[in-house]
This record gives structure tokens, C-alpha cells and sequence, in this order.
């Protein structure tokens, strides 16, 4: 796998980049994915301070320690690489900004409704921008699990609000979230940057677009919140979720397409309630239940007949967030 010569690029296969694993390794990588991810809103809901403080403060745990895996792997940060993880790093930022911003103006169902509409923007932009097409049976399960997601998340709240604030705000999220997914399958498809290399370079840019948005909306006391047992969950957070999950997430978008793996990751709706009733005592009810398995049960489908192809994965791409350079995917 190789990058045209260009500043701060080289010949040589990124480390870890060889034959493709085996549907088993990949599955289990993503059904990991899928659990870490689960356990993330109710970890998070255990931190005192306020959302924006902590998830500046996650970033800047995640950063150095990212850097220093990359730096003692051989995985050389390069300026290209920065380059192509800006854009990246930016919307996985502003993101948060905009899911933490709707939270004030809409109940957590709506917003996870909303997000959970994520697996349909992938099928409508994936054919065009990468390649994959859609059959009917993938289309008609991922409409079955997004609304499988809606019951596992309605069918527990009474308190359903939102204002038209709210609303944009989470569909901004969603929107944001979405392209970074894409791009993350995008750039993992078609370069030999390193799964560990593209999160070294995308929390970086994650904290340098949120942290001035946490500073200016935030006060010292704020920070000061930060104590005790919120550093054992923060640290879970920017370890754990932020680091093996997002890193995990990265390698599996090498071999698996972004229309299927966007489905999976709706099951981490079921994980998050599951395992939020011992944590925060907040029951499953029957609905629920039921909802969780249409979720599980559209997620068997898909993993059953993937997505066709339009295009081999060894056709040039030109770079849009590097130094212009074409990018090979192949051999």
C-alpha cells in the first residue's frame, strides 16, 4: 500500500497494514466496538462536572498518550498525516459541542432518535462517495433497526421534550458525527495511515477545536468539579471509549463498509440501557426488551448479505484533506 511521494509521505506499508483478518477477527473487533461505545453514556452520566469541561479535559488525557503509542510503535506522525486527520478531528470536536448544546434544549430520547437516523444518511451517501451499494434487504433491515432503536429509547421515557433548538442542534450532531464516520472509512479504505496515527491525529485536532469553546463557556470552579471518583470515570472515558474503542473502530473501517457497520453500532443503544439500570436504576421495561431484540435481530440480517461493491477498493482516490497527491488503495 502506498502514497505518492509528497511532503512528509513515504513508500513503505503504514505498521500493522498486511492481509485482511478474517470475518471473525472483524466481528469480534466490532462487536467490541459495540460494547465499549454501549458503556458510554452511563459512564459519562457518573461524571459531576459539566459535559463540555470533561470532555475538553478527556481529549487532553487522550492526546499525549496517543501520541507516545505512535512515537514508540514506529508510527511517525507526519504533517500529511496531520493534513488528512484535520478535518477529521475538527468535526469529531464540534460534534460534541453540539450534542452537549442539545442536551439543553431537548430530552436525551429525542437526541438518540435523532442520531439513531445515522445508518440512512450512510446508505444515501455511500454509493456515490464510496462505492457501496445498497441491496433492498440492507435498506428495508436498516429501516427495521432504526426503528427498533426509537422503541429501546421511547419506550423507557415519560419526559419527551424538545423546542426547535433542540432539534437542530441534534441534527447537527448527527449530521457532524456522520461525516466524520464517513471520512474516518474513507481515509482507513484508501491509505496506509495507521489506525493508532489517525486517532493520534484526530483527538489532537478534536481538543484544539472544543477546548477555547469549554474555557469560554466554562469558570475555574467548573473545572475544580473535576474530583474523586470523576477522575476514575474520566479516565475509563479517554482510555478506554476514546482510545481502544475509537481505535478499534478505525482498524475495522479498513474491511468492513460504512453502511454496515453504521447499522451495528445501533445496537449500542441496547448495551447503554442495559447497562444503565444497575447503574443509575433505571429499569428495562418490556418495550424495551422488545425493541432491543428487532435491533439485534436487523443487525443478524445485514451481517448476512453485505453491501455490493460499485467500485474496487484499489481505485485512485485523490486526497482531499492532504497535499493533492493521488492515494492507492491497492497493493
Amino acid at each position: 500500500m502506498r502514497v505518492a511521494a509528497g511532503p512528509g509521505s513515504t513508500s513503505a506499508p503504514a505498521p500493522g497494514v498486511g492481509a485482511e483478518p478474517s470475518s471473525r477477527l472483524t466481528g469480534g473487533a466490532m462487536l467490541a466496538v459495540v460494547v465499549i461505545w454501549g458503556l458510554g453514556p452511563p459512564i459519562t452520566k457518573l461524571i459531576s462536572a459539566p459535559p463540555l469541561v470533561s470532555v475538553s479535559v478527556r481529549f487532553w488525557i487522550s492526546i499525549p498518550i496517543l501520541w507516545a503509542l505512535a512515537r514508540f510503535s514506529g508510527r511517525h506522525m507526519s504533517m500529511q498525516i496531520l493534513r488528512r486527520t484535520a478535518v477529521a478531528g475538527v468535526l469529531f470536536g464540534v460534534n460534541l459541542v453540539f450534542v452537549f448544546t442539545a442536551l439543553q434544549h431537548a430530552s436525551v430520547a429525542v437526541i438518540a432518535v435523532i442520531q439513531a437516523l445515522q445508518p440512512g444518511i450512510v446508505l444515501l451517501v455511500a454509493g456515490r462517495w464510496m462505492g457501496e451499494r445498497a441491496t433492498r434487504w440492507h435498506v428495508f433491515w436498516t429501516a427495521v433497526g432504526v426503528g427498533g432503536v426509537a422503541v429501546v429509547i421511547l419506550g423507557g421515557d415519560k419526559a419527551v421534550r424538545t423546542d426547535p433548538l433542540g432539534f437542530l442542534f441534534a441534527l447537527a450532531a448527527t449530521l457532524t458525527f456522520t461525516a466524520y464516520y464517513l471520512i474516518n472509512r474513507r481515509v482507513r479504505s484508501t491509505t496506509p495511515i495507521d489506525p493508532i496515527q489517525w486517532m493520534a491525529g484526530v483527538t489532537l485536532f478534536a481538543g484544539i477545536a472544543i477546548t477555547p469553546i469549554a474555557l469560554a463557556t466554562s469558570s475555574l470552579d467548573d473545572y475544580r468539579q473535576l474530583a474523586g471518583a470523576d477522575w476514575l470515570y474520566l479516565g475509563f472515558v479517554a482510555l478506554v471509549i476514546g482510545i481502544v474503542g475509537h481505535t478499534l473502530m478505525s482498524w475495522v473501517h479498513r474491511f468492513a463498509t460504512a453502511s454496515r457497520s453504521s447499522l451495528y453500532l445501533l445496537a449500542m443503544n441496547v448495551v447503554a440501557i442495559g447497562v444503565a439500570w444497575p447503574i443509575h436504576d433505571e429499569p428495562v421495561t418490556l418495550l424495551q426488551a422488545a425493541g432491543g431484540i428487532v435491533v439485534l435481530g436487523a443487525v443478524a440480517a445485514v451481517i448476512t448479505r453485505p453491501a455490493d461493491s460499485t467500485a474496487p477498493s484499489h481505485v485512485p482516490l485523490i486526497d482531499d484533506f492532504g497535499d493533492g497527491s493521488p492515494l492507492t488503495a491497492g497493493p
